[in-house]
């Protein structure tokens, strides 16, 4: 098993000075004998699909790819319930949270609209803003006219990305239509 694994288990038992004495280089991993745990409490539940997960997630994030070490921690997971509770622990603190609810906002910089800080898309008349609009640049917000940079891994324009935005173009277009056909304010 992996010596940060020994040394981890050093440091939760109280045993400072072993586990400082534990030769360890972050990025690598090498094997050490570890003591067999002679009575383990043995658990009344098997390790389930997403704690196995969570666990390998963990791994990997600490960049542990030794089949045998994961294969290890996974069987002392399955066989052990404090074991277990140790590193699910681990994952639950260690790994990233996704956001609950994901934020499909974008800010300008990320629009391919955005040249010299100066929206093309309100140069073209493409939405309703002055032909010079300077937006906001960090603000999250979303935008009809929005075209996706190199960087944005979803490829689709503003008005595929948020319908409900074209609509309300539409409606302002009407009444703007209605102002010029009337020459007054009646709005539809």
């Amino acid at each position: 098993m992996g010596e940060w694994l020994a040394r981890a288990a050093q440091i939760e038992k109280g045993d400072k000075q072993a586990a400082l004495s534990c030769q360890c280089q972050i990025g690598t991993v090498s094997s050490v004998s570890v003591p067999a745990i002679t009575q383990p409490e043995i658990s009344n539940r098997l390790l389930s699909a997403k704690e196995e997960t969570a666990i390998r997630a963990w791994l990997a994030l600490i960049l542990e790819t030794d089949p045998a070490t994961i294969a290890e921690v996974i069987s002392q997971c399955q066989q052990d319930a404090d074991v277990r509770d140790n590193f699910i622990g681990r994952a639950a603190a260690d790994l990233p949270r996704p956001d609950p609810i994901p934020d499909d906002r974008r800010i300008c910089d990320q629009c391919a609209n955005l040249i010299a800080r100066r929206c093309q898309s309100a140069k073209r008349g493409e939405i309703v803003a002055s032909r010079n609009f300077e937006p906001i640049s960090d603000l999250l917000h979303r935008c009809e006219a929005y075209i996706p940079n190199a960087d944005d891994p979803d490829r689709r324009i503003g008005n595929e990305r948020w319908p409900g935005l074209g609509r309300n173009r539409e409606r302002k277009d009407r009444q703007h239509q209605a102002l010029d056909s009337s020459g007054n304010a009646n709005k539809l």
